[in-house]
């Protein structure tokens, strides 16, 4: 990304949010609300500045990922910081005019070029409408190999539903206020929209979700999902000189609520009952040692379901699984996912180590329940759907716990034994965004992540 691309879309950002200020001030405050708000915004003050005295950017770098998709890491991780500064510097400018003074902005916002004589402004150009736009931005991302065939595939289908409550109209034309229009009709569209009203175009099918009583609506993921794409497809028109600013911009993500209300962990009891069922079926190798591998490693499904024989070995005299994507039957979710796992000992007691030195074919599991050559299918559908039937079947009723609730439950348990953050990322392979610990830190060794992952406890 060059300077001059850095700096366009920093003032981009700025402008928006002194907008989005200009909004707040107009509303009709009562002094409690005013009052209440100004402590907010000084408090949220004192947490940016911070972040960028420590060099924290896990707060902006999602969005300069969005707002400059095919920029190099360096450059997002610059522009995530230029996005903090226009933060701090925009809520005490807020600060500021709540005390009484007039909203100052930035000298950058008041220079106002003088527009040429209207005889002389040239033709605007016409532009694509918003679905060409997705089309091209799609084949992009697909030719780049951004996106699997799955991924495609879904953010297609949002794309389709994009274009048609926007009205499909060349995106030059896109205003804000058809923008903010947008954002108040995505949350309530249905869920499963295309089940629950089949052959009915997004528009009708908000017009009848409104009319009938209970139907579901999307789930606040779902909507910021939404509300991503969209700001994606118009940053890239952006990029693409295909409009001078994103009107998107304005668009901000729902509350989805804390992270451990959407994926409920296990309890004991809940282990103890599935177990027992599944004990009980006596299921073949796949359904004995694949959800004992989640529950003590917190790996991913697929991640468990694709072990190969070789992938069982020793490190440093230490037997771990090697989590990879050397084979064309494997992937992986990101790059930090490739990782050692060590074997927890009561895995190695319950004999997962004969299990696979006993195995006569490669992989340790069968195909069809690590791959699939639908490319639009996830490798695990169908093991998923195994799994998650036996769980019920156990008496797990509870629909924020799904077999992934391993993942949610290992992690949990280590934060429980007071294990930093940055260790049980190695072992669950999460992205490490800390700038201590993750850019420029060391991994951590064998031994000590040997240790880490005896210190969880099941009733298994």
């Amino acid at each position: 990304m060059t300077p001059e691309q850095l700096d366009a879309l920093t003032l981009q950002y700025l402008r928006a949010a002194f907008e989005e200020i200009e909004d707040r001030l107009a509303l009709d405050w009562s002094p409690g609300g005013l009052e209440e708000w100004s402590f907010q915004l000084n408090e949220r003050c004192h947490e940016i500045s911070g972040a960028l005295a420590w060099g924290d950017l896990k707060e902006t770098l999602g969005e300069a990922k969005e707002l400059a998709p095919s920029a190099d890491e360096q450059s997002q991780r610059k522009l995530a910081r230029r996005m903090l500064e226009v933060k701090l510097k925009a809520g005490i400018a807020e600060l500021s005019a709540l005390s009484g003074e007039p909203l100052s902005r930035p000298p950058e916002l008041r220079r106002i070029s003088r527009p040429a004589p209207e005889e002389h402004q040239p033709a605007p150009k016409p532009t694509p409408r918003v679905s060409e736009v997705a089309r091209m931005y799609c084949e992009e991302r697909i030719a780049r190999g951004t996106w699997t065939p799955k991924t495609a595939l879904q953010n297609e289908k949002i794309f389709e539903v994009v274009s048609d409550l926007l009205g499909d109209r060349p995106i030059a034309e896109i205003t804000k206020a058809n923008i903010r229009e947008f954002g108040l009709e995505i949350p309530r569209l249905p869920a499963n929209m295309a089940k629950k009203f089949p052959g009915v175009s997004p528009r009708d099918a908000l017009e009848k979700a409104a009319e009938g009583a209970g139907v579901p609506l999307l789930a606040p993921r779902s909507v910021n999902k939404y509300l991503q794409m969209t700001r994606s497809l118009f940053a890239w028109a952006v990029e693409h000189d295909l409009i001078p600013t994103s009107p998107a911009s304005i668009l901000r993500d729902v509350e989805e609520g804390r992270a451990q209300e959407a994926r409920k962990n296990f309890s004991d009891e809940d282990i103890v009952a599935l177990f027992a069922y599944i004990d009980s079926i006596a299921p073949e190798p796949y359904g004995l040692w694949i959800p004992r591998i989640m529950a003590y490693t917190g790996c991913r499904m697929g991640e468990a379901a694709q072990l190969r024989k070789a992938d069982v070995r020793q490190e440093q005299d230490i037997w771990v699984f090697d989590i990879n994507a050397d084979s064309e039957q494997k992937n992986l979710k990101t790059d930090a996912a490739a990782r050692l796992v060590p074997i927890h000992p009561r895995l190695i007691e319950l004999g997962v180590l004969e299990f696979a030195a006993d195995c006569e074919e490669e992989f340790l599991f069968p195909e069809d329940m690590r791959y699939t050559p639908n490319k639009t299918r996830s490798n695990v559908d169908k093991l998923s759907k195994q799994l998650n039937r036996w769980l019920r079947n156990a008496g797990v009723t509870d629909k924020r716990k799904a077999f992934q609730s391993f993942r949610a439950t290992f992690i949990t348990r280590l934060k429980d034994q007071q294990v930093p953050d940055y260790q049980i990322a190695e072992i669950v392979g999460h992205e490490n965004d800390n700038i201590t610990t993750g850019r420029y830190g060391k991994s951590s060794q064998l031994t000590t992540l040997r240790d880490v992952v005896a210190k969880v406890t099941l009733p298994i």
